[in-house]
């Protein structure tokens, strides 16, 4: 048994009402939160241009290569060790989260040691973002509205990098960007609308309303002429 088998519905913390519908539900690829998250591929590099530049000196300085090949083999098992380290935090990641996006709400359940759910009323939603990578996965950043703001800190890893005053959740290492795509522009169509409406009658009184005071100067310069 474990903390999740409580959940009322996989991947969420609470019921859905009778008139929300799930869309889509889906993890990260842990091998593209392994490259694109712990940057393994960079600290890979980074270890062998290392090695190599010990040999290098040693062979400019005119030491035997042995000295350096023994430094070097100390280089590859702390390596060896970031590297598992950074696979198992990727894979643990992926299988402790869920995303999940409803006709009301994006939701993030997530969390190795303590779990974490947040809720991203689609209202709040102002722009979707989304970073491919060669690997076909994606990550997707929402862009919120609103005073109200998540900690960065509550977020990471699901957070959009950088963005520390305006933090903006992501859904990370998507393998099915195009799935994710289609489920959020279908949630987000209805509130789109009811925004685009609300702004055109906010305009539109906005325009009548310098009309109805010149009407009332009108009227008060005619009372004085009288």
């Amino acid at each position: 048994m474990s903390e999740y088998d409580f959940e009322p519905v996989r991947g969420l913390p609470f019921r859905p009402s009778e008139d929300e519908k799930i869309l889509w539900q889906g993890s990260p690829n842990w091998r593209s939160l392994a490259v694109h998250l712990c940057h393994v591929r960079s600290v890979t590099i980074y270890f062998a241009v290392l090695m190599l530049w010990r040999i290098a000196v040693a062979y400019s300085d005119g030491k035997p290569i042995g000295d350096a090949l023994e430094i070097d083999a100390w280089l590859a098992a702390l390596l060896g060790i970031v590297m598992a380290i950074a696979l198992t935090f990727a894979f643990l990641v992926a299988r402790t989260t869920i995303y999940t996006i409803t006709t009301r709400r994006v939701a993030l359940r997530y969390g190795i040691a303590f779990t974490k759910a947040v809720n991203v009323p689609l209202r709040l939603v102002k722009a979707v973002g989304a970073r491919m990578h060669a690997n076909g996965t994606a990550d997707v950043a929402l862009t919120l509205t609103g005073p109200d703001k998540i900690a960065y800190l509550i977020l990471w890893p699901h957070a959009r990098p950088w963005c520390f005053s305006l933090p903006e959740p992501m859904l990370r290492a998507i393998s099915e960007p195009q799935q994710v795509a289609d489920a959020l522009k279908t949630a987000l169509a209805p509130f789109l609308k009811d925004a685009s409406e609300a702004a055109s009658q906010s305009s539109q009184q906005t325009e009548i309303a310098p009309q109805a005071e010149d009407k009332n100067e009108v009227s008060q310069a005619a009372t004085e002429a009288a």
